[in-house]
C-alpha cells in the first residue's frame, strides 16, 4: 500500500463542510468549550428562524425551515473547520 492511499487529501466539500473540525475539537477542546460551540449553533439557528419570522411575518415551516437548518449547519461546519483544522496549521 502506498503512503498516499493511507491519508488521502480530502475533497473541497469534505475539507470545508466535513466533520474534521468536530473530531479535532473532540481531541483538543474541553467539554465546556464543546458545549459552548453547540449552544452557539442552536443560538444561530434560533436567530435565523426569528429573522425569517420578522421579515416574512409568518412562521417558517416545511421547505424554508429545512433550508435554514441545512444552510446554517453547513456554515457552522465551515466555521468549526476553519477554527480547529485550518486555523491550527
Amino acid at each position: 500500500m502506498r503512503e498516499d492511499d493511507t491519508n488521502p487529501e480530502p475533497s473541497f466539500f469534505a475539507r470545508w463542510f466535513g466533520f474534521a473540525g468536530w473530531r479535532a475539537m473532540s481531541v483538543k477542546a474541553r467539554i465546556f468549550t464543546q458545549i459552548i460551540y453547540r449552544v452557539f449553533f442552536l443560538f444561530g439557528l434560533a436567530l435565523l428562524i426569528i429573522g425569517y419570522g420578522m421579515i416574512t411575518d409568518s412562521d417558517p415551516g416545511g421547505a424554508p425551515l429545512l433550508v435554514m437548518i441545512l444552510s446554517w449547519f453547513f456554515i457552522f461546519q465551515a466555521f468549526i473547520n476553519f477554527i480547529f483544522v485550518e486555523g491550527s496549521r
